[in-house]
């Protein structure tokens, strides 16, 4: 099944990490103490980081789905 949306980290990341102990398949990790940054290629669109995200730092964008 294709995702229907994708989540990114926009900015405000805080480092916090509770996007990374919310994702079940490991998809995000943190870049040089400076943002967290979500692998597109694991992530299932489950939206847990998303809604774990307390800074708002995570963002969701709807995909369009090809014909």
């Amino acid at each position: 099944m294709a995702k229907k949306v994708r989540y990114r980290v926009a900015g405000g990341c805080a480092l916090c990490m509770t996007c990374i102990y919310q994702c079940p398949v490991n998809a995000i990790s943190l870049i040089e103490d400076v943002s967290a940054v979500i692998d597109q290629e694991k992530c299932i669109g489950c939206g847990s980081c998303y809604n774990a995200c307390q800074p708002e730092a995570i963002v969701q964008e709807k995909i369009e789905e090809e014909a």
